[in-house]
C-alpha cells in the first residue's frame, strides 16, 4: 500500500515516552504511515530502541546533536514525499485512531491547511482542562501538534527557525492561516499530553522554560502583530465583550470545577475571544468531525 501519511517525531533521553508514543501510532493508526524519528543524541537507550524497530514505516534519524525543534523537523520535512504530514512530541500518544480522523478530514476541504490534532493533558498545570489550545494576542487559536498537507508545508518553509524550539507550533498556525487556508480543530480528543512540567517557580528548570516562552511571546508578536495591526472589526470588538461579560457570568454562577472541566464551555470561550472563529461555528460544524474553524478575509467572524 502506498504510504499517505508521514508522522515527524523528535525525541531526546526520554525513552519510556517515546516507546510509549511509538506503541500507540502504531496501534492506532490505519493509514498508511512512514515514522520518522529524529534524535539529538540519546544516551539513555533510546538509540538502540529505536535500531531495533527500523523498518520499511519506522526511519530513525539519528543526528546525534542538539540542532533545535525547528530545525530538527524541517531537515525531517525535507524528505518527506507522502501527500500529508504531522508532527509530533515524545511525550503525546495518540488514541481513538486521531491521526486516522485528521487525515479523513482533510481529504474532505482543499481550503483546509492544518487539522490541530486536538490534545488533552494528563499532568501538569492544566490537567483539568479538557482540551488544551489558547487564543494568542493577535486572536488566533494556536495548534500544538497538527496535520496538514506536505505541498502546503514545504510551500511556507516548514517550521520558523528563528523561533528554535517555543513557539515554533503557534508560528506555523499563522503562517498557514494568513495564506488563505482554513485552520481547523478535531471535534474528539486525538492526542493524550505527559506535559514535563516543574510547577516550582523556584527551580531552574521552571525559569528556563519561563524564559524561552516569554522570548518566542516577543518574536511571534513582532512577526505577526503587524499582519494583525488593521483596525479591529467592530464584530471582534463584539465578540471580545461578550467574551469579557460571559467568562465573568460563569465564575458568578458556575462552579470553578465545571468551568474548569467543561469542553462546552471551554469552546464558547475560545469561539468568542478568537478573531477568526466565527459565531456560527456550532452551527455551521455541526455534524461534523471538526470544528472551531478559523477563517482569515471577508466574512471572518459571522
Amino acid at each position: 500500500m502506498e504510504h499517505q501519511l508521514s508522522i515527524v517525531l523528535g525525541t531526546y533521553n526520554r525513552l519510556d515516552q517515546l516507546q510509549r508514543c511509538v506503541e500507540s501510532i502504531v496501534s492506532q493508526t490505519k493509514t498508511a504511515f512512514r515514522l520518522y524519528v529524529t534524535d539529538a543524541g540519546s544516551t539513555d537507550g533510546t538509540v538502540e530502541y529505536l535500531q531495533s524497530i527500523a523498518g520499511e514505516n519506522i526511519i530513525p534519524v539519528l543526528v546525534g546533536k542538539k540542532l533545535g525543534q525547528a530545525k530538527a523537523y524541517n531537515d525531517v520535512f525535507n524528505i518527506v514525499t507522502t501527500p500529508y504530514v504531522c508532527w509530533l512530541s515524545d511525550d503525546n500518544e495518540v488514541i481513538d485512531h486521531g491521526l486516522d480522523r485528521a487525515v479523513s478530514i482533510i481529504r474532505t476541504d482543499p481550503s483546509i491547511g492544518m487539522v490541530a490534532l486536538k490534545t488533552k493533558d494528563l499532568q501538569g498545570p492544566f490537567v483539568d482542562a479538557p482540551f488544551i489550545g489558547g487564543v494568542s494576542s493577535t486572536g488566533i487559536l494556536n495548534v500544538n501538534q497538527g496535520l496538514l498537507p506536505t505541498a502546503l508545508l514545504k510551500k511556507i518553509g516548514g517550521f520558523s527557525e528563528e523561533f528554535r524550539d517555543y513557539g515554533i507550533d503557534n508560528a506555523l498556525t499563522a503562517e498557514v492561516l494568513f495564506a488563505g487556508y482554513k485552520v481547523v480543530y478535531s471535534r474528539k480528543v486525538a492526542l493524550q499530553h505527559y506535559r514535563n512540567w516543574s510547577e516550582d517557580p523556584t527551580s531552574e528548570n521552571y525559569q528556563w522554560l519561563k524564559q524561552r516562552h516569554e522570548a518566542a511571546k516577543v518574536l511571534y508578536e513582532e512577526r505577526y502583530g503587524n499582519q494583525n495591526s488593521q483596525e479591529l472589526s467592530g464584530s471582534y470588538r463584539m465578540k471580545t465583550k461578550v467574551a469579557r461579560r460571559v467568562k465573568a457570568g460563569a465564575k458568578r454562577y458556575l462552579t470553578n470545577d465545571y468551568v474548569r472541566t467543561s469542553a462546552a464551555v471551554r469552546t464558547c470561550f475560545i469561539i468568542l475571544s478568537s478573531r477568526y472563529i466565527s459565531i456560527l461555528d456550532p452551527i455551521l460544524t455541526f455534524g461534523r468531525d471538526y470544528h472551531l474553524v478559523q477563517k482569515k478575509g471577508p466574512g471572518e467572524l459571522l
